[in-house]
């Protein structure tokens, strides 16, 4: 199969998937849903409790190291280049600036090319990245060599207990089978006082106003991304986890086909940006088409 990419994610991948499993909410384990579209015959529903937006049925877990390799074929610098323009990784920076002025040990959960590793370079933090793709964790270990690298995915990552102080994750959690696992991991990865900050999409607005508009350029991206997040599910997540100091905005856009594009990405967000500012994180855009939350372990 194809999954295109959309509006505001130019990235299209062809992506094998064998076997598949039907699912439930991973938030609250409720099953009462409502179907809010299908796309390659993967429905897409909301957990009518609690809100998480998830795809059902889902690849198998053993299907996921494979679409990640499909993810990244290759590491010349056009594919590099054309994966994003750099404002992600400015924006997640500055949170780590802003929240942890005094460094420490960073790691970033699916690095990547290594493109937020490089952005972090000039704080005082020892760099750790953790990659399941060999051809992207190999291209970022030339681009950011004081960066430890490994490959593998976070469930089986032989870090101690309590050994980082920031670990971000960029585009990575919409992709995994149990988010709440997941998060429940890295917090314990984190030291007291700990920073974790995630980057997730937040397309189902857009999916719900293609009832009306079904011509509108967005997609959902099943079944690449397994669950949808809105402000409200991330932080509860956040707080389950054992999470404090929460706070959630609006994400930078993080690629475009042109500079055209890109300019019109934000003239999208920029409302967003700006209301979030003004209500000082109270109240976020609901088509702000991506968010990050961060929040502190307790």
């Amino acid at each position: 199969m194809h999954v295109k990419g959309s509006f505001f994610t130019t990235l299209s991948q062809r992506m094998t998937v064998v076997r598949t499993e039907e699912t439930h909410c991973n938030l609250c384990g409720g099953a009462d849903r409502d179907k809010l579209d299908e796309e390659l015959g993967f429905g897409i529903w909301q957990c009518r409790d609690c809100g998480l937006v998830y795809v059902s049925p889902q690849p198998c877990a053993e299907e996921l190291p494979r679409f990640y390799e499909e993810m990244y074929p290759n590491a010349d610098e056009a594919t590099v280049a054309a994966r994003g323009f750099g404002w992600v990784e400015r924006h997640i920076a500055a949170i780590v600036a802003r929240r942890k002025p005094e460094g420490g040990r960073f790691l970033e959960v699916g690095c990547g090319y290594g493109a937020l590793l490089e952005a972090l370079s000039p704080q005082p933090l020892e760099l750790h990245g953790l990659e399941l793709s060999e051809t992207a964790a190999a291209y970022a270990r030339t681009r950011v060599p004081t960066a430890s690298i490994e490959t593998g995915p976070i469930e089986d990552a032989a870090f101690p207990p309590a050994s980082f102080d920031v670990i971000a994750l960029i585009a990575v959690l919409e992709h995994v089978k149990d988010p709440r696992a997941v998060l429940e991991r890295l917090t314990a990865l984190l030291a007291p006082g700990g920073l974790l900050i995630v980057q997730v999409p937040y397309p189902h607005p857009y999916i719900k106003l293609k009832r009306v508009f079904p011509r509108l350029p967005v997609s959902f991206e099943a079944p690449r991304h397994l669950y949808g997040f809105s402000p409200v599910t991330l932080e509860r997540y956040f707080r389950e986890a054992g999470l404090t100091a929460i706070r959630t905005e609006v994400a930078r856009p993080y690629s475009g086909a042109s500079r055209l594009h890109a300019g019109l990405i934000w003239a999208v967000k920029i409302p967003g940006i700006v209301l979030a500012k003004l209500t000082t994180g109270r109240w976020i855009y609901p088509f702000a088409a991506a968010i990050v939350t961060h929040g502190v372990k307790k």
